[in-house]
């Protein structure tokens, strides 16, 4: 892989209240980018709910807790809310999630990594009463 040949890997998740999906890494990356999946909903975003998880190492297994309780390794400890793409419009309230690369203080070839395979970035459901998908992409 290289930074002009991204690993995509696609994820279900559940709607609003349901029970969170862990979005992990599968490999190595510099900047990963999360954005739901056009092919569920009729193309209709529905925005994101969850929580960034902490990925020092070592990260302990992170468990899926019952909806509204806050995973101990959540950073911050608050439920995050991630509004639909707008043109024009970036930041940490709207999609995509973004960690590492150029956004980000991490640069992949100087040893500063957003993480490594299996490490948990983020858990997940939908914004809505729809359940959903989104679209993992990681640079090496």
């Amino acid at each position: 892989m290289s930074q002009t040949n991204p690993r995509v890997r696609n994820y279900a998740i559940n709607a609003q209240g349901g029970a969170m999906t862990n979005i992990p890494l599968t490999m190595m990356s510099s900047k990963v980018e999360v954005i739901e999946d056009p092919s569920y909903n009729n193309g209709v975003f529905q925005g994101l709910q969850g929580y960034y998880i902490d990925t020092q190492p070592p990260q302990p297994p992170i468990p899926i807790l019952a909806p509204g309780v806050i995973p101990a390794q959540a950073d911050p400890q608050a439920l995050q809310t991630w509004l639909p793409p707008v043109a024009g419009v970036q930041g940490q309230a709207y999609e995509p999630i973004v960690f590492g690369g150029t956004d980000g203080r991490v640069h992949g070839g100087q040893g500063n990594y957003v993480g490594a395979n299996g490490t948990v970035i983020l858990q997940l459901t939908t914004n809505s009463a729809n359940a959903g998908g989104v679209i993992v992409t990681e640079w090496d």
